[in-house]
């Protein structure tokens, strides 16, 4: 029946003349994608009709179309035949149907056109691809350290660990701890990281039947590109996904009536230019009616339509936040890039030559910037381009590609013709292109695009990837840069090469300046920009300027420049109060210097810096961050955290600026897996009588006691802290005299959330009874085994223990313990801080506690008891101890249950009496008007100070200020 309405159509489009077929086609356009009708004829266009909409609606979409023509006679005789139209039949997808599917995926995209490959050039995909490192259970950048380390995530050495990698096959399979079945899966990670080679991959082992066979029977790709182009334009869902069906009906009721055996790879959330996130109450469950693109991406992706299906997501790491509370029960995949070793295999399939290959990536080995940069496959496909041409030069590059620009530069100039015309004429239309298209948020474009910046496509050829995106009808053409980052570079070029001159007006005025730019970093809108204005600082390198300005001959303008260098200086010196280089959505300046290479410039821009805090998520950021560092001469705190491996390269530049920075006194590093070899280095440099350094923190990796005895002998060392530390050999290996022999020099040691053995509290303990210098102790998150405190208490009472600060948090003692450590109390005078927060509080530990506190022998001056599980009998307990207790100084009784009965006690009670105490700490998450009442009127009439806010936040590194946890 479907062939007799296309028939029908075909008899009455023939009444048309050619000029109005034009015009039917035109109308059609509300209807139908953009370009398909060009060209074709009054057969195509039926068939296009029915194919697309179904027999029903193609018949009433040209009966209504005539109307409006007004071609009333052909309307007329039309609408009065009887076409006996039924509903279009369930045609089985069968097995072969699926096989001429999978033929046409297969064929689709087993081949892969190389960035810089000449027209008609292409390669097997297998032939280039090289296996990702795919990490699951992502944790996003803008989660905070402390909170990895306190809920103890384990990230191994990704580099080496193989059984930490994750594989393409295994996607979908159910989850470990859960066992729950994902149907959402978002791969993610930074530009050029491999995210739309791995969908690729999918789809095409899928079609060659080594992949997801029994999971599912169809796989669609859609890429964000393709529907950015269809914008607002309403379509059926079905439409959308059909359109690579080999053959000219595709039996989608069949194949959408098993939802649950189908997948939709969703290419590059990031490039959507329209929003999915505001058509909540909008939303489609009919995969057959025709609505707005937006919507039905927006209703695919809240599994409002087709919620039986699984989605393979892939989107930027920054581009993720928009669109997380639109999917359901998502699986977090990160892709890290490639490893050393697939670095190296990467080389080889790109030279097609293993001895070449090989001889290039020692080249690259020997720069530990590129080395680095390379993770990312983008860099390796870049890195390898220019080695290559240099290579068949007879010439040597790999020095001089430090910084991502100079990178860039290079690969620019070397595809450039040697055409001053094509120089003059269309570069600069190529980066207005650019720069319009980066504020516009549009990454393709169309040849009046093109046009309008007087560009022909075969002007930018050398510049573009002239990938066509075409379907199997015929559509007109469309641009983007291989790459976003190549898009970014050229938008910057533009500020480069458009120098107004003087008296001249700008033709570019509709393009925002470099202010703009600048405004939108400072404002925190950094996440779009950040690329393009590391170019821009790329270009005031000495060595890119020379060659921009000889190979392109543009130079950058000096109030351009000036504007530049005066940004960086304001923002870094406004960052001086604050964590520096901290993770957030702005630039990392260090980046931005970095790619400036100017050390004399980069020390002017950090001479007042004191502190440094860097969340490293990427080897390539160490380079920039340290670069930083070593010209940072008055840092005096530094702290470094990283999550994946850095080379010996960058731990021997930052073990150069701890030995070499005189001023430097604070250290801390916060990684996953600090190897042994790192280790080794490190104690090496404290026993150097150069090293300054005075506090050393270590989190979240592994070591040995044997380091312990290294680290505790250094000399310069007075505060040693380990943090979510795990000690890979058994607690036999430290000896109490490793603690208390005469050369170390620590006052302040610290073993949080450690998880220490029985055998390690005797020989730490043991040490307290020789060591003269420890002062400070802190024990926070262990769990005692029986008889762990009794050693404590044990060493407590002996007279040489000279210990002053003892911290006890979060570590689940209970009223034995309690008990025994409260008697202690009594029979020591040197212990003058106690740390017992978030340990359950009975009422017989109060009592003790208040026991201990008010007997003469006791001579604490603070004590913390932040959400002990305190009430107003509690209080009460203690009301007598703070009234006579004549060195007790600080009380922290904050997040407890007083309540206003609690209140109404404290302040009644210290009304009347005159107490010592200094500072009174009880913040609570919630406080009557009654109790804040009487909190005020008593802060007026006593002589210590109340807080009942949030009253304290620790400084930069000053762990002994507070508790930590």
């Amino acid at each position: 029946m479907a062939e007799g309405v296309r028939c029908q159509l075909v008899r009455h489009l023939e009444h048309l003349t050619s000029e109005e077929l034009k015009k039917f086609k035109l109308y059609l356009v509300d209807h139908l994608p953009r370009g398909c009708l060009e060209g074709a004829d009054l057969t195509k266009v039926a068939d296009l009709l029915v194919s697309s909409l179904g027999q029903q609606e193609a018949w009433e979409t040209a009966l209504s179309t005539w109307e409006k023509m007004g071609q009333r006679e052909l309307w007329e005789r039309a609408r009065k035949e009887d076409l006996g139209l039924v509903p279009d039949p369930i045609l089985p997808a069968s097995s072969d149907e699926r096989n001429k599917y999978q033929e046409r995926m297969r064929k689709k995209f087993q081949l892969m056109r190389d960035r810089n490959s000449r027209p008609g050039e292409h390669e097997l995909f297998h032939h280039r691809f090289t296996q990702l490192l795919l990490v699951p259970e992502y944790r996003c950048k803008e989660q905070k350290q402390r909170e990895l380390l306190v809920q103890r995530y384990e990230h191994a050495k990704i580099m080496e660990e193989r059984g930490q990698i994750i594989e393409v096959s295994a996607l979908f399979d159910p989850d470990k701890k859960t066992g729950t079945i994902p149907h959402t899966v978002v791969l993610q990670g930074g530009a050029g990281i491999g995210k739309t080679t791995l969908a690729i991959k999918v789809i095409l082992e899928w079609a060659e039947g080594k992949l997801y066979q029994d999971r599912f029977d169809y796989v669609f790709y859609l890429t964000c590109r393709e529907l950015n182009h269809l914008g607002e334009r309403e379509f059926s869902f079905a439409y959308l996904i059909a359109n690579d069906w080999p053959g000219p009906y595709a039996p989608m009721t069949e194949i959408l009536s098993q939802p649950e055996r189908l997948l939709f790879i969703i290419d590059g959330l990031d490039e959507l230019k329209f929003p999915c996130d505001e058509h909540r109450y909008d939303l489609c469950k009919d995969w057959k009616q025709q609505r707005p693109v937006p919507i039905l991406l927006s209703s695919l992706l809240r599994k409002t339509m087709l919620p039986e299906a699984s989605l393979l997501l892939t989107a930027r790491l920054t581009a993720l936040g928009k669109f997380i509370p639109l999917l359901e029960n998502p699986r977090h995949v990160e892709i890290l890039g490639f490893s050393a070793e697939h670095r190296k295999e990467y080389f080889c399939k790109f030279f097609r030559n293993k001895n070449l290959g090989k001889r290039a990536f020692s080249l690259l080995k020997g720069n530990g910037a590129l080395f680095t940069m390379c993770s990312v496959p983008l860099m390796d496909w870049i890195v390898c381009t220019c080695l290559k041409q240099q290579m068949e030069k007879g010439r040597g590059l790999i020095q001089a590609l430090k910084t991502t620009t100079a990178l860039y530069v290079c690969y620019i100039s070397l595809i450039t013709p040697n055409d001053k015309n094509f120089i003059s004429q269309h570069l600069r239309g190529l980066c207005r292109l650019a720069a319009e298209g980066f504020w516009g948020r549009k990454m393709l474009f169309e040849e009046e695009d093109l046009r309008r910046h007087n560009l022909e496509a075969a002007d930018v050829s050398a510049f573009l990837d002239m990938n066509i995106f075409q379907k199997d009808i015929d559509r007109e053409n469309y641009y983007s840069f291989i790459h976003l980052s190549f898009h970014e570079f050229f938008a910057a070029m533009f500020y480069v090469m458009n120098t107004e001159k003087e008296g001249e007006k700008n033709p570019d005025s509709s393009i925002p300046d470099v202010k703009k730019l600048l405004e939108k970093c400072s404002r925190y809108e950094a996440r779009h920009v950040i690329l393009a204005l590391r170019f821009l600082f790329g270009f005031l390198n000495a060595e890119t300027a020379k060659k921009l300005e000889r190979k392109f001959r543009c130079r950058m303008s000096q109030e351009i420049k000036s504007r530049l260098l005066q940004w960086i200086e304001r923002e870094t010196k406004r960052d001086i109060e604050q964590p520096w280089f901290s993770t957030s959505n702005v630039p990392k300046w260090h980046s931005l210097l970095y790619e400036i290479q100017n050390a004399e410039f980069v020390t002017q821009m950090l001479v007042n810096i004191q502190e440094i805090t860097v969340n490293i998520h990427y080897p390539y950021e160490a380079l920039s961050a340290i670069y930083c560092m070593k010209r940072c001469p008055g840092a005096q705190r530094l702290s470094i955290s990283y999550r994946s491996d850095l080379p010996a390269s960058v731990w021997e530049d930052l073990f150069s600026v701890v030995s070499k920075n005189q001023n430097l006194k604070e250290l801390k590093m916060s990684s996953f897996k600090f190897s042994d070899s790192c280790m080794a280095k490190l104690c090496v440099l404290l026993k150097d009588p150069t090293c300054k350094l005075e506090k050393l923190t270590l989190e979240g990796c592994k070591v040995t006691y044997s380091f312990c005895r290294y680290l505790f002998s250094a000399s310069c060392l007075k505060s040693l802290h380990f943090s979510n530390i795990s000690f890979v050999d058994d607690g036999r290996k430290l000896s109490s005299k490793t603690l208390g022999q005469g050369n170390c020099q620590l006052q302040t040691l610290s073993f949080m959330f450690c998880r220490l053995t029985h055998r390690c509290y005797q020989n730490v303990f043991s040490a307290l009874s020789s060591n003269k210098s420890l002062k400070n102790l802190d024990l926070s998150g262990n769990s005692f085994e029986e008889g762990g405190i009794k050693l404590l208490c044990k060493v407590l009472e002996n007279q040489n223990c000279k210990l002053e600060t003892l911290r006890l948090t979060h570590c689940k003692l209970s009223s034995a313990c309690c008990q025994d450590l409260f008697t202690t109390l009594t029979k020591n005078e040197s212990l003058k801080e106690l740390y017992l927060s978030h340990n359950y509080f009975g009422k017989y530990a109060m009592k003790h506690l208040c026991e201990a506190l008010g007997n003469h022998n006791c001579k604490l001056h603070t004590v913390r008891l932040i959400q002990c599980n305190l009430t107003a009998t509690g209080v009460q307990d203690l009301l007598p101890v703070m009234c006579s207790n004549e060195n007790l100084k600080m009380l922290d009784l904050s997040s407890n249950f007083f309540r206003d009965e609690g209140m109404k006690l404290l302040c009644e009670a210290l009304e009347k009496q005159t107490v010592k105490l200094q500072t009174l700490n009880f913040w609570q998450d919630y406080l009557s008007e009654e109790s804040e009442r009487a909190l005020t009127s008593l802060q007026a009439r006593t002589s210590f100070h109340i807080t009942w806010e949030e009253y304290h936040k620790a400084e930069f590194f000053d762990w002994d200020a507070e508790d930590t946890v």
